[in-house]
């Protein structure tokens, strides 16, 4: 899956959400709507949770309830609920119509195989030192390693998940030494509420044995293309699709949300490396709980004027007095 999801995020860090002009000056002037659609992938909304860092991180989960039934044949569609840093490396994860890669039993043969609706778990490294072997998964599920969207190595297990409520996990597993340097497995399991089912995705190996989180949290929501559909959606004909994401938790207990803030990709913006951040149109409208404990993302059947739904802070916890 070709997203360009990483240059996304990486801009969504490196360049701050737009507030409040200063006193005295004119507030920017809103990016127009694209003349002509742009081309997939379609990055359409970023979230970002705010809360202290965990020193002995073990555990997080979010809870997603998505509204409509996506079909795998039209929509390549990215519900990502996860994205972080443990100890210093990003990982992100989420749910898929379709879900791809190499057979994780066969993975050698390198050929792409599409298993339709699913969940991946995906993490990086700075360098070119990741593989197969730091991923774990099972029977049925894919793996891939490459560095066409940053270094990578990533799972996916395809499950016919559909309109629901869902709990998307991290969980610390076992500690193992790879040339004498300790490694951690961390176990990423969705959680169907409809069924009780809980469904083992993968596993994979950062540095260190003992784990730090940064405390923060991105969820975004994207269409994308692959070899299979590289069709763009047609906007006009979109289901009312609504998703909504809420209870984050932090090892176990309700995290401490300092802030929930949402910015809109809506001009052309490169990474220090040069890969493209993908612009999209905009529709998906955004709004929050007044605790920011639930953030609801809704799709539109037409991109709306951009001073609509600006780059903000959804919510921002009170300081003590």
């Amino acid at each position: 899956m070709k997203s360009l999801v990483l240059p996304a995020l990486l801009a969504l860090s490196l360049v701050a959400p737009a507030g409040r002009a200063e006193s005295g000056t004119a507030p920017a002037a809103a990016p127009k709507a694209p003349a002509v659609l742009p081309g997939l992938p379609w990055h359409m909304i970023n979230l970002r949770w705010t809360c202290p860092p965990v020193e002995d991180f073990n555990a997080f989960s979010i809870d997603v309830d998505i509204s409509q039934d996506m079909p795998a044949e039209t929509y390549n569609l990215y519900i990502s609920t996860i994205c972080g840093h443990i100890n210093g490396t990003m990982y992100y994860g989420g749910i898929q119509t379709d879900c791809n890669g190499w057979d994780a039993m066969n993975p050698g043969d390198r050929k792409r195989l599409h298993g339709g609706h699913g969940f991946i778990f995906s993490r990086w490294s700075d360098k070119p030192d990741l593989s197969v072997a730091d991923v774990r998964a099972t029977p049925g599920g894919f793996v891939e390693s490459a560095g066409y969207e940053g270094h990578f190595v990533s799972g996916r297990r395809p499950y016919p998940w559909k309109a629901g409520k869902y709990t998307f996990a991290l969980r610390k597993l076992d500690t193992q030494r790879v040339d004498g340097t300790p490694f951690t497995w961390v176990g990423c399991f969705v959680t169907e509420h409809a069924t009780g089912n809980t469904v083992f995705v993968n596993a994979l190996r950062f540095p260190g044995d003992k784990l730090k989180h940064d405390g923060r949290n991105t969820a975004f929501l994207e269409f994308y293309a692959t070899a299979k559909n590289a069709r763009k959606p047609d906007i006009a004909a979109l289901p009312p699709l609504v998703v909504k994401y809420s209870d984050v938790r932090f090892n176990g207990a309700p995290a401490d949300i300092g802030k929930v803030t949402t910015r809109f990709i809506r001009k052309a913006e490169k990474r220090t490396d040069g890969l493209s951040a993908p612009v999209s149109p905009d529709i998906v409208r955004v709004v929050a709980s007044d605790d920011g404990r639930e953030i609801t993302c809704s799709f539109v059947n037409k991109p709306y004027p951009a001073g609509e739904e600006p780059d903000r802070t959804l919510f921002e916890k009170a300081k003590a007095k």
